[in-house]
């Protein structure tokens, strides 16, 4: 068992469901209150670790709040509706195929990273810029942090998952997600050797923070998350039949791998595999994670 299984075990019932939802409507609230007074983030909310350190500890979790976009400008609010949609696509199938836990963990893990890229930072330009003080240092680091590079890895880790998902470039161009995700990368290590020459330390932490999360993610799992080995499927496709044979009622539905029935869950979703040969049906937990029968 690896250790993201283990944590799953342990602290599985804490998982947020749906959580990208949650992102999003954050997002949104983060642009409202900045339409509103646009100095009150920085001044209040943000990632500041010099007042952090002063007392003001909410901001581990206000400066979540990220201003987006803003309402006076019509460009950034069609490019936020965008990212909003796309990504929160993306959040619920990687949700979807690995489970709520290790999605929350995967996220959430990005976002620890961004805290800590912060309080590195400030020491390193510190010794970087010995002329200025630890508070003006701060509040730089504080202005450029942003979610753009843990949104770069949450789209990296979907296309591990799904390579040939396709997206629509300007609406029109079809691209799978795998060569995007080249793009993705390499704008990434280019963007890492120019903050460097530059002296922008901070944006360096930031990019390897968001590369280092989705590496240590996937290595504690072993590879892709979700993924099951055919032995355990095989054992618990085993134990569905068993159950079906003894079990004798009316429901319509029944997932081939946990044997969960409509009325285990009110809101539970059943499909049947395309891929599978054979009438094999499956809940939305095992739809994407299952092995495929083969006769």
């Amino acid at each position: 068992m690896n250790i993201i299984d283990k944590l799953e075990r342990k602290f599985g019932r804490y998982g947020i469901p749906n959580l990208m939802r949650y992102v999003i409507i954050v997002n949104i609230i983060g642009v409202l209150v900045s339409s509103v007074n646009p100095t009150i983030y920085y001044s209040l909310f943000s990632l500041d670790v010099y007042k952090i350190l002063h007392g003001q500890i909410w901001r581990f979790v206000t400066f979540l709040f990220y201003p987006s976009a803003s309402l006076g400008d019509m460009l950034s609010l069609l490019m936020f509706a965008l990212w909003a949609f796309v990504y929160y696509s993306i959040g619920i199938s990687l949700e979807r195929i690995w489970g709520t836990f290790r999605f929350n963990l995967f996220y959430l893990g990005g976002v620890v990273f961004v805290i800590v890229a912060s309080f590195l930072a400030v020491p390193i330009m510190s010794v970087a810029y010995p002329g200025s003080t630890l508070e003006a240092i701060s509040y730089y680091v504080a202005q450029g942090v942003t979610f753009d590079y843990l949104n770069e890895s949450l789209f990296l880790a979907f296309a591990l998952m799904f390579p040939d998902a396709q997206f629509l470039i300007y609406f029109v161009i079809p691209v799978k997600a795998k060569w995007l995700s080249i793009v993705y990368f390499l704008l990434s290590i280019y963007q890492l050797v120019l903050s460097i020459l530059s002296g922008e330390y901070f944006v360096t932490a930031l990019i390897v923070g968001s590369l280092l999360n989705l590496a240590v993610f996937f290595l504690c799992a072993k590879g892709k998350p979700g993924a099951r080995v055919a032995y355990q499927q095989r054992k618990r496709r085993v134990q569905y039949k068993k159950k079906m044979q003894q079990t004798v009622g009316d429901t319509i539905h029944r997932c081939a791998i946990c044997g969960k029935t409509e009325k285990d869950a009110s809101g539970l979703d059943f499909r049947y595999c395309s891929k599978c040969e054979g009438s094999y049906e499956y809940c939305s937990e095992h739809l994407f994670t299952h092995e495929h029968v083969r006769r």
